[in-house]
């Protein structure tokens, strides 16, 4: 794909904002153009870090936004999207792993990881067999307590959550 296209699409998709990667534990990257918010997608296969690195990399050279690439996981994802044979696409984890035979949900929101690589920076949740991973720093417990919440007539309770 050209470089220009690449370009064209980061700035179309640029109105998200911006990132960089941060000393945050996990992130999630997509690429632009196979961006679903919100779609599930199941795991496939984990990618070679070799092939990874390779991945995320420009003509050999790291990008500012990706210094470390082999501190990334690469995956190979199949969305869920209502298409019979569904997306293959890949998605890029670092901090949290997927296995094969995970799935999960792409966040809503996205932001620009990486302009020159197309990249997109997003949040996933586990639907079975992974873990909660996600470009936010929202706790485990904070989630169980906001998932628990309910309010009745200005009256909050929290219900147990084991």
């Amino acid at each position: 794909m050209a470089k220009g296209a690449l370009a064209t699409g980061a700035l179309a998709l640029g109105g998200f904002g911006t990132a960089t990667v941060s000393a945050q534990e996990d992130q999630i990257a997509v690429f632009a153009t196979d961006l679903y918010p919100g779609a599930d997608f199941d795991v496939i296969a984990q990618l070679q870090e070799s092939t990874t690195v390779e991945i995320l990399q420009l003509d050999g050279e790291t990008v500012s936004e990706i210094s470390q690439p082999d501190e990334w996981t690469g995956h190979i994802i199949r969305y869920d999207i209502g298409q019979e044979s569904g997306i293959t696409t890949f998605l890029f984890v670092r901090g949290a792993g997927l296995s094969a035979g995970d799935s999960g949900t792409l966040g809503e929101e996205a932001s620009v990881l990486s302009s020159d690589l197309n990249l997109m920076s997003t949040s996933v949740s586990s639907g079975g067999g992974g873990t909660d991973t996600s470009d936010s720093e929202t706790s485990d417990s904070d989630m169980m307590t906001e998932e628990n919440e309910t309010t009745t007539e200005n009256e909050t309770t929290v219900e147990g959550g084991d």
